[in-house]
């Protein structure tokens, strides 16, 4: 399928911006749709400095858990995939929106898939590795059907997206389409919310003020980071695929966050940073690896 044209959910957020980013760069016309309640309004100012042509670059500011039809005719340019990244998608933004991250991943999509339907487009959805929960396994391969509490702090986040998996199967199954879905784990780069709870960010944040790291547990927990200028172009080519099945994306490079805490104080090591343990979280994965 030719690519005319991406319209992207959560365009104001940090994978949104930065896909939203990709494409403009060569040239594909884009719409992104984000109601700002994570996404950063930086970002949106940031992508029309960089892109001010309004026939190429378009950003409509709206809830996508509405029916599709009262955003889809602000859309001005011709839609050939979608990206449906809207979500929060931190621990303490999906706490605190805990039925927003239900519904946008579970409504919104469904929303998102109809108007593709009708446009043709394919629909690829940012699942994410919290559908492993507390993996039993490591690495964990798409084949592993995850450890995942359904009713803890994380379940709304980790539910939603299994259950937008389930939904993307079923829609297939019944109208013969080819939407997927890619499994995200974590990432850093520019413009990431400096709020938004992640261990990189809080890190470098306590480091840039002389405070002590925080770390849970006793830092043995372990974590893949993948630079988000990687993540993109993975995601850009399941996105031309027809590939259904979802797909994991990420580092295969794993550090204990302990090993992260090391490494940041000693970028900062004239500040002379230390490191400060707190109880685990509940729920909190022992190990991430693609």
């Amino acid at each position: 399928m030719d690519m005319t044209g991406v319209l992207i959910t959560g365009g104001g957020g940090f994978l949104g911006s930065h896909l939203a980013e990709l494409y403009l760069r060569k040239g594909i016309p884009v719409v992104c749709i984000d109601d700002f309640s994570t996404g950063l309004r930086s970002n949106k100012q940031y992508l029309q400095k960089a892109f001010p042509d309004s026939k190429k670059f378009q950003f409509i500011e709206q809830n996508v858990i509405v029916p599709w039809n009262q955003w889809a005719s602000a859309v001005h340019i011709p839609v050939s995939h979608i990206l449906h990244f809207a979500s929060p998608a931190s621990p303490p933004h999906y706490q605190r929106l805990g039925l927003e991250t239900m519904w946008v991943n579970t409504v919104g999509l469904s929303e998102a898939m109809t108007y593709a339907d009708q446009k043709r487009a394919r629909v690829v959805f940012a699942s994410t590795s919290e559908i492993y929960g507390d993996p039993d396994v490591s690495p964990q391969p798409e084949t592993y059907f995850g450890n995942v509490n359904t009713q803890g702090p994380r379940s709304c986040y980790d539910e939603a997206k299994r259950f937008g998996e389930a939904l993307i199967y079923t829609h297939n199954s019944k109208f013969k389409t080819h939407h997927g879905a890619v499994r995200i784990f974590n990432t850093y780069g520019p413009r990431m919310n400096p709020n938004d709870g992640r261990v990189i960010i809080n890190f470098l944040a306590q480091a840039i003020q002389g405070q002590n790291l925080s770390v849970y547990g006793q830092g043995q927990q372990t974590r893949s980071f993948c630079y988000v200028d990687d993540l993109v172009s993975g995601i850009d080519l399941y996105l031309q695929t027809n590939l259904t099945e979802p797909v994991n994306i990420g580092s295969e490079k794993e550090f204990t966050i302990l090993q992260l805490a090391e490494t940041v104080r000693d970028i900062f090591r004239d500040k002379n940073i230390g490191v400060n343990f707190f109880e685990l979280p509940q729920d909190d994965p022992k190990q991430r690896r693609p």
